[in-house]
């Protein structure tokens, strides 16, 4: 098999030949919801909370997928298994479930079944391996999250054009941004793929969760922190508490953690990663199996990557 499969609306077809109507609602109106999970050595983690996500999205835009929690779990490792021969041995792919409210012709009012996509990608490790030693800039947009009282950020709504006017605005200011959206009230929220923590004085901040999108990472780095016996502490924050917070991170799906460098410009901590970052960064490693760090080290060329090997392995030595 040369070409990857994809589970559509109850089949299994090669990715080539999977399409969908012009008239399908996620498309015309994106009317649907998303999730995304992926592997760690070629194998899914945390699939049951990702799919626990996906149905209360489900259920918050009255959508029925036709599947029981048990069946989409079990079609989910069907689509990984029948792919991951196509995957060399460092790669890793993320796995993506697209629901939308299926077709509907312009001028009627008859909807047909909802359309259920799941699929994977190989993970962009190129886009990741740098930001985990060199950190990540953030920038402030103006455009605003939107609020809880309009749509409930708890749902993954595909979409996504809030966060999308978010990230040109960010890069407008700074090509390799990432915007980092403050809420209606001027407290910081999430990025337009992350959730950010920041630490002072040794606890754990994070926004509150009324505003963010539940992350998966995001509750399991709860776990971590009480495990390790690191406080956390959820509310509201502004950008002030972020340029004189200790360390910062950002934390999702596919990256992981990263650290970050600067916000609007403006240094973050005096060492990168930060202490307590590198401690989370090396208890997620060990949670998931594969220090992801030198996984995606090893997507870069041979100098940068051995460089770069040898900081991490002298920041975990003195950790």
């Amino acid at each position: 098999m040369t070409e990857r499969v994809v589970y559509l609306c109850g089949e299994f077809v090669a990715e080539s030949k999977a399409t969908i109507s012009i008239y399908d609602r996620g498309f015309t109106s994106g009317d649907g919801i998303y999730e995304a999970t992926r592997t760690f050595g070629h194998k899914l983690f945390r699939l049951e909370d990702h799919i626990e996500r996906l149905f209360n999205s489900l259920k918050y835009v009255r959508i029925d997928c036709g599947l029981s929690f048990e069946e989409m779990c079990h079609v989910s490792l069907e689509v990984v298994k029948r792919n991951i021969s196509l995957l060399d041995q460092d790669d890793e792919y993320a796995l993506w479930h697209v629901i939308s409210r299926g077709v509907r012709r312009p001028g009627t009012t008859q909807m047909g079944k909802p359309t259920v996509a799941i699929f994977v990608q190989p993970v962009d490790f190129l886009r990741y391996a740098r930001s985990y030693l060199e950190g990540v800039n953030l920038v402030t947009p103006a455009t605003r999250r939107t609020p809880p009282e309009s749509l409930d950020p708890k749902a993954k709504i595909t979409n996504k054009m809030n966060h999308n006017i978010a990230l040109h605005e960010a890069q407008q200011v700074d090509p390799c941004a990432i915007p980092l959206m403050l809420d209606t009230d001027g407290n910081i929220s999430e990025t337009d793929t992350a959730n950010v923590f920041f630490v002072s004085k040794g606890r754990l901040y994070t926004p509150s969760s009324r505003t963010v999108l539940g992350g998966i990472t995001r509750k399991v780095l709860f776990e971590i922190a009480q495990k390790r016996r690191i406080e956390v502490i959820e509310g509201d924050f502004t950008a002030f508490d972020l340029y004189v917070a200790d360390e910062a991170f950002i934390c999702g799906t596919s990256g992981s953690i990263s650290p970050v460098k600067k916000l609007n410009g403006i240094g973050i901590g005096k060492s990168l990663p930060g202490p307590i970052t590198i401690q989370l960064m090396m208890s997620w490693n060990e949670l998931v199996g594969i220090d992801c760090v030198e996984q995606s080290l090893t997507h870069l060329s041979d100098n940068e990557s051995k460089e770069l090997m040898n900081v991490w392995k002298n920041l975990k030595s003195t950790a």
